[in-house]
């Protein structure tokens, strides 16, 4: 059996990672068919999804740069429907079930639109882990929140 040492020092061995690259597709399969349905509605209030609903993110360094990169491909779809008053942006947590894509536009909750993003710091200096997923494709990341519940937001660049 042929083991690969990880950052985190986790031991995985190549028929972990061929099982969790064959999951992360089929969980990636399931939002990009969610994303297809609701992007025919009139409307959202805050409507987002998430990637990795079972949390198995957390369990190796490879699995959380993964879901990362699937909810910012999710994230290049959404921005593709040329829907000028949809806000699209990725929040990345701690906790990688957290992590989700999100839609916003004007609706009749009466919710802000656009919205502000107050309390983000924009133009951050990325993590080593995320940096090579955002390099010059046009996104903008930030950081909101601090300690445990600090998040780092994706959106398309101004």
């Amino acid at each position: 059996m042929a083991w690969i040492y990880c950052d985190n020092g986790f031991m995985a061995d190549r028929r972990y990672l061929k099982k969790m690259t064959r999951y992360w597709a089929a969980e990636e399969t399931k939002a990009n068919a969610t994303l297809d349905r609701v992007q025919e509605s009139e409307w959202f209030d805050y409507w987002h999804t998430h990637l990795d609903w079972k949390g198995r993110g957390n369990r190796h360094v490879s699995d959380r740069t993964t879901v990362a990169a699937g909810l910012l491909r999710l994230l290049k779809r959404a921005v593709s429907s040329e829907r000028e008053d949809v806000q699209c942006w990725v929040m990345l947590a701690q906790d990688t079930g957290q992590s989700a894509l999100y839609l916003h536009s004007p609706n009749p909750q009466g919710t802000p639109w656009p919205h502000p993003f107050d309390g983000v710091t924009w133009d951050i200096e990325l993590p080593g882990w995320l940096a090579p997923l955002l390099s010059s494709d046009g996104l903008q990341a930030g950081r909101w929140g601090s300690g445990e519940s600090q998040r780092l937001l994706v959106r398309v660049r101004p």
